[in-house]
């Protein structure tokens, strides 16, 4: 019975593959007839809004490294999008979400904003690398001790995060943004948590080496106010719309199009 129930999970994930695969193909086929075009400037510009997200340009490019994809790939991921975008404005009306629907769907999942006690902290971190030697690894707990001394005696944090953090948030200054309890590895969470916030920790070693961690904020537990989270939910409710939108568009194009499975021969 496992193994059935295993084959089967199996076939439905292959079945939902294929299923992508040919909606992407109908969408495509569906920009090509109607020869929908974006500029270079549209594309740009949404490069541009992503980025701003997550911080900076070279932020979005380790992003994208993280995830094996490269820029070219992406900047064409987005132009096939916004393409996708014009296809359905063109054929399907969504309406813009209220404010006062947004409040509704607020106050009936209330337990969707409440928001766990958590901290903003910023971090240095000298990294410690599998093949280091023990004199390489105690010549980087020294390093650390360093800069420690040098923060009690007033440099600044957020300078010496730039210049010696081997961490991708040294381009914030070292800052690692707001995370809760269970985010981070447990002897980096259990140093910040310990921290009020102006306060630096001692040198605290972890898996990836060793981390000097300032605490600059704290957020008790609470539940996020309707009016901080409106934008975002906002956009949230309008991305709904814009999915069951083209959910429905793409199964007309299915309705009127010959749809061939070379594994089993059926067609739609």
């Amino acid at each position: 019975m496992k193994k059935t129930g295993f084959c089967s999970s199996l076939l439905d994930v292959h079945k939902q593959a294929v299923n992508n695969m040919v909606d992407r193909e109908l969408l495509r086929q569906a920009i090509e007839d109607e020869s929908i075009k974006v500029d270079q400037a549209e594309i740009d510009a949404r490069v541009a809004e992503i980025a701003e997200k997550v911080g900076s340009r070279e932020a979005l490019s380790q992003r994208l490294e993280v995830i094996g994809m490269t820029e070219e790939d992406f900047i064409e991921e987005m132009e096939t999008n916004l393409k996708m975008e014009k296809l359905l404005a063109a054929h399907s009306e969504v309406k813009s979400v209220t404010e006062e629907e947004a409040r509704t769907y607020y106050q009936e999942n209330i337990d969707r904003f409440k928001q766990p006690e958590r901290i903003r902290a910023s971090h240095i971190l000298i990294q410690v690398k599998p093949e280091d030697t023990e004199a390489e690894k105690q010549k980087k707990q020294e390093q650390a001790e360093r800069l420690l001394a040098e923060i009690k005696q007033g440099a600044d944090f957020a300078q010496l995060a730039a210049q010696y953090s081997d961490c991708p948030s040294k381009q914030r200054g070292g800052d690692l943004g707001y995370f809760g309890r269970g985010q981070m590895v447990k002897p980096f969470e259990d140093a910040a948590f310990g921290l009020k916030p102006g306060e630096v920790s001692g040198v605290v070693e972890t898996q990836f080496g060793y981390h000097i961690i300032k605490v600059t904020e704290r957020q008790e537990a609470r539940t996020v106010p309707f009016e901080e989270t409106k934008e975002g939910l906002i956009n949230y409710l309008e991305g709904q719309r814009k999915q069951q939108a083209m959910q429905s568009y793409v199964e007309q194009l299915r309705q009127g199009a010959t749809i061939e499975y070379p594994d089993s021969g059926s067609t739609d």
